[in-house]
């Protein structure tokens, strides 16, 4: 188990990775089956993790964007963020982390 790093891999030619990061399995595949439906110049390749650090592994891609979606009526949505974040290195936040909040619009 390590710390992501933006820049700890090659890029792959015409290729974007991104890494959606979250508790709610059913939320996270369909935001990967949306993004993959679009168009793209680019190949884009959707990874789904529930949490961080990620399993070392040679043969993972190079992350280019993570992507932590985070429930706001989930206090372990929250603190599954919160843990994760702790295994992203401090470059990544330069443009290559977004959080995506959900839950926002239901009654309590």
């Amino acid at each position: 188990m390590s710390v992501l790093r933006p820049l700890d891999k090659l890029p792959g030619l015409n290729t974007a990775t991104i890494l959606l990061v979250g508790t709610e399995d059913a939320l996270l595949q369909q935001l990967a089956d949306s993004m993959l439906k679009e168009d793209c110049a680019s190949e884009l390749k959707v990874h789904l993790a529930k949490s961080l650090p990620l399993p070392s592994s040679v043969n993972r891609p190079r992350i280019d964007l993570i992507v932590f979606v985070v429930n706001l009526h989930s206090k372990y949505s929250l603190q599954n963020t919160e843990e994760s974040l702790r295994h992203v290195d401090a470059s990544f936040f330069l443009g290559k982390v977004c959080f995506l909040a959900t839950g926002g619009g239901r009654l309590s």
